[in-house]
């Protein structure tokens, strides 16, 4: 057997991977395999993630929920006490159900805006929180477009830390909040006398 030169060697081994390169594509029982193996990380990204994010937002609008019924419970009385506010409050584990309520903060506040379009408390009540003192000016918390001369408006608002289950593509807890605003509708102005 003769002993082959070098660009005999070289030529050969063109021919072995030119050969190698055609027959590749020709054989496609791995191909599904490896496509999958590339996919399915990113496919199980998406999947945790969107888990993740559909959880977030039905917690957001649960909050939503609960802090436009506290507000339009107190809206619709006349007087209230202490102890029907916290009756009110009692409807948020139900409101925010599958949650867990531990890290729940609500708070309803009687604002009243004098002749000045200044926005100060008349009573405030919060469950998980605290409560705003009486007099405490609420002008950066109230826009001026709601400051209406001369009236009182009701207040709702509720925070919540969201701690998503898996924590894979959302790490960390996320605050929530939310605050709406309610005019008293039997009343001008809905008093507390115990608050």
């Amino acid at each position: 057997m003769r002993q082959l030169t070098m660009p005999e060697q070289l030529t050969r081994f063109l021919q072995f991977g030119r050969s190698l390169a055609l027959r590749f594509p020709l054989h496609e029982r791995g191909m599904a395999a490896v496509e999958f193996s590339l996919i399915l990380p990113i496919m199980v990204l998406l999947w945790i993630g969107g888990v993740e994010v559909t959880q977030g937002l039905s917690v957001d609008r649960r909050l939503n929920n609960l802090c436009s019924s506290v507000g339009d419970l107190v809206s619709r009385t006349k007087t209230i006490t202490k102890a029907q506010i916290d009756q009110i409050f009692d409807i948020a584990p139900g409101a925010i159900y599958p949650y867990s309520a531990t890290s729940l903060q609500m708070r309803v506040t009687a604002v009243k805006i004098d002749g000045s379009q200044n926005a100060t408390v008349t009573w405030s009540r919060s469950e998980g929180g605290t409560a705003y003192s009486k007099t405490q000016n609420l002008n950066a918390v109230v826009p001026e477009t709601l400051r209406v001369a001369n009236s009182q408006i009701i207040m709702s608002e509720v925070n919540y830390t969201y701690t998503p289950a898996v924590g894979y593509v959302i790490t960390g807890s996320v605050g929530m909040s939310d605050r709406l605003y309610f005019v008293p509708r039997l009343v001008d102005s809905i008093s507390c006398s115990d608050c």
